[in-house]
């Protein structure tokens, strides 16, 4: 299942969803990125290995989108594949993919500040997950 956005007055509401928790975490990341940039234009390069720890599921996600953000600024790169190898309340490992950004190449659209604990939740729903909260742009 892809993401999607959801309605917010200052902020941008970000939903991912997936048939397992760590799809929708994947999905999560992806739509956060998506506005910053044309993920499509992005050329895969090596994976790079990403580790991020919660307390439980809601501080996992702040912190797997938080730790992307992190080396998006630091290595000034943007990622497009996000691949989830384990994850359970407390971790999750994963490979992300991306590569320097080139703004001759990308286009570039908004920033995103930092992911928020505003509206976030986690919950399966039927036979699908979703993981959401708040974008601050």
């Amino acid at each position: 299942m892809p993401y999607e956005y959801f309605e917010h007055q200052a902020d941008i509401g970000i939903r991912g969803k997936g048939k397992t928790l760590a799809e929708a975490f994947e999905q999560a990341a992806l739509a956060m990125f998506e506005i910053m940039v044309e993920t499509k234009d992005l050329k895969i390069d090596q994976p790079q290995l990403v580790e991020v720890e919660g307390n439980d599921l809601n501080e996992l996600l702040i912190a797997w989108l938080s730790e992307l953000l992190f080396l998006k600024d630091v290595e000034g790169k943007m990622f497009s594949k996000f691949t989830i190898e384990s994850i359970d309340k407390n971790k999750l490992v994963a490979k992300i993919y991306g590569e320097p950004i080139d703004s001759s190449r990308h286009k570039l659209k908004l920033e995103v500040k930092a992911a928020t604990y505003t509206q976030l939740f986690i919950e399966k729903k039927d036979n699908y997950w979703i993981a959401q909260c708040l974008v601050d742009v």
